[in-house]
Parts: structure tokens; sequence; C-alpha cells
């Protein structure tokens, strides 16, 4: 072979290759925006929201090194309007390394928060749920008060759409604060550059203790029914009221607690609230019957329970439950947690059978 037909099948080699990485190169969507949420403490991951103008049925992108296919949005708890999805999931996630605690809460009766930030972080807001509803804290250190929100919106850089859609993963997880750090970490690296990069970095402390006496709750009633009287034993409840719920009890396994004295309310409420500093006070029964759903310890957030009817046959009340899970994708919080639900009836019973949306038995 001489010399020049050599050079020849090596232009064409490098030729080849060029077209090849040319072929591999991202393009993009047109108008190529992304979103960043740095999530840190009982959550440690990137989020990443994609938004742009598709030319066909798909296109391709480069975030953190990774090629990945963009498409037209999926539907989950983090989808927003005009996002994209990414390799068929509504938004890009990696998990990051733990981090120093940054932030400590605590609530009293009066539902006031006391505030710390911790390891020199710098704070610009704290948000809280009680793993349903969302408050905006109204200050950043110290005693404050509170101010009903909707979700995340106003946290850093998220629009209003991402703010609740991140609110929406967190929901059902029990009492979380959520901090918005004075932080700029480093963003994703992105192919081809995007015409816009927000990031917004968040600390997500989950298990808000209350400190003193109190409880809070929701009624949630069996429908067409009424919540006040009293009730014989041999009809039917007339309904029912859920006293509180939460995600952080002193039990282990499954349980079913039943009182109908204040003292053995009492009890119940000493295993709700173990692993607080001081469990609330519990209202004086008054010929009614209390009944506690431990779901037993979980290894993360997200888990839950919530009763869906309550039916008296006799001196027994046979009590339906949902229990939520985590859905494939959730954010969850790396917490040990141990959800339980406690309602009230009208009337004393001396048993109780619990079953799930499908009729298995509890514990």
């Amino acid at each position: 072979m001489t010399t020049t037909v050599k050079s020849r099948l090596s232009l064409a080699v490098v030729a080849l290759g060029t077209a090849l990485l040319a072929g591999c190169t991202a393009t993009g969507p047109s108008n190529l925006r992304v979103h960043e949420v740095a999530l840190s403490g009982g959550a440690n991951q990137r989020i990443a929201w994609v938004y742009g103008t598709l030319s066909g049925p798909s296109s391709s992108l480069k975030l953190n090194g990774n090629t990945l296919e963009v498409r037209p949005q999926v539907q989950d708890d983090l989808s927003t309007p005009g996002s994209l999805s990414v390799n068929g999931k509504a938004t890009y996630q990696v998990s990051t390394a733990s981090s120093a605690q940054k932030l400590s809460v605590t609530q009293d009766a009066a539902g006031r928060f006391n505030l710390t930030a911790m390891n020199s972080a710098s704070l610009l807001a704290v948000y809280y749920t009680d793993g349903t509803n969302w408050w905006k804290l109204n200050g950043i250190s110290g005693t404050v008060s509170a101010t009903p929100s909707t979700g995340l919106r106003g946290a850093g850089q998220l629009t209003d759409d991402e703010g609740d859609a991140l609110a929406r993963a967190l929901d059902g997880q029990g009492s979380l604060a959520v901090a918005v750090l004075n932080e700029n970490p480093t963003p994703l690296s992105v192919e081809p550059k995007p015409t816009e990069h927000r990031m917004t970095s968040l600390y997500v402390l989950p298990g808000i203790r209350t400190t003193t006496g109190g409880t809070t709750g929701t009624v949630t009633m069996n429908p067409g029914s009424s919540n006040t009287g009293n009730s014989r034993p041999s009809a039917p409840a007339a309904g029912f009221t859920e006293v509180a719920r939460g995600a952080n009890a002193r039990v282990d396994d499954p349980t079913v607690r039943i009182a109908t004295t204040t003292a053995e309310l009492g009890e119940i409420y000493r295993l709700a609230y173990g692993n607080q500093s001081s469990p609330p006070t519990p209202t004086p029964l008054n010929n009614e019957t209390a009944v506690a759903v431990f779901i037993g310890q979980r290894t993360t957030g997200g888990y839950g329970v919530r009763v869906e009817r309550v039916v008296a046959s006799g001196g027994t009340l046979n009590v339906t439950v949902a229990i939520q899970a985590p859905q494939a994708g959730m954010i969850t919080t790396q917490a040990l947690t141990s959800p339980w639900v406690l309602v009230k009836v009208p009337g004393v019973f001396t048993q109780v059978n619990v079953v799930d949306m499908a009729g298995q038995p509890l514990p």
C-alpha cells in the first residue's frame, strides 16, 4: 500500500469519526431552560425541570454528562405545565451527598415556632407542613408565627407551578420544615447551553416536635352523617372525628389501640407522641370511644394512614383505613417514620376490627 493510499484511508477514518461525534451531539429543544432545586437534609438530591420547544416527537440533551431523551411531559407529582419529560420521567433526578444539619425547629401548643440556624447556615425563608397543609413562617430566627401558604410558592427561584409540585411530592410525610438557603451550589452541566438556568437550594427537616400540650387535627365525617350526640352500642356509629395524625410514633409494629376512658386515651397519646419532649394532654372522653391505628416503623417518609369508614355492629367498631405508600419517583425524606391516626366515635364500644381498603385485617 502506497503512502498516498494510507493518507487517504487515515483522512477517511478521521472524517467518519468526526461524523459520528457530530451525530452524538445533544441538540436539545429550542428555547431550552433548566430549573434546578438542590435538596439537602431529610432528602438529598438534585431535581431539574427541563423546558423548551420540541421540533419533533423527541430531542436530546446532556445533563450532568448524561445524554438524555426529552419528550412531551408525563403526569406525576412533579410534572409542571410547559415542562418536558426526561427519559420518561417528569424531572431529572440525581442523589447527592448528605450535609450537616442547618436548621432546628420546634412548635409549641399555640402554633408558634422556634427557629435556630445551625452550622453557619444562611436562611432566606422557612416553610412548614403538617403533612397536609402548608404555612410560611414569619421570620427566620427566634420565636415566630406562621401564615398559611400555597405549598412552596415563593421559595427561592421556583415558579409557582414548581413550588406546588414540590409541595405535592412532600405531602403525606408528616411534619416537615423546609428552609430556603442563601447558597449557590454548582449547577448541573447542561448541553446545549440553556437560555435560562435557575437554582434553588432547600433544606428539608423532618419530624418537627411539639414542645408543649395541645392537639390539632381535622374533622372527617362518614358521608351523610353527623358527629354530634351519643349513640347506643347496638346502633351504627353516627360518624367519626379525626382527632390527630402523625408520623413519629413510638411504635415499631402495626398496632390497633382502643380507649373508652381518658386514662386509656393517655396511654395512646404516650405511644403516638412518645418521641416528642412533652406529649399533648388528651381531651377527656365523654361517652366516646377512641381508636388509634399505628402502621409500624418505616425506613423513609411517604407513608401514612387515614380512616375512611367506621361502622358499628353491637359492641364492635369496624374500621376501614387507607394506607399510603411512596409512589415510584416520589421524593421521600430519609428518616425513620411510624405513621398513625387517631379517631373518636360517639358511644362506648369494647371491640374494634380494622381492615385496609382491600379488606385485609390490620395488624
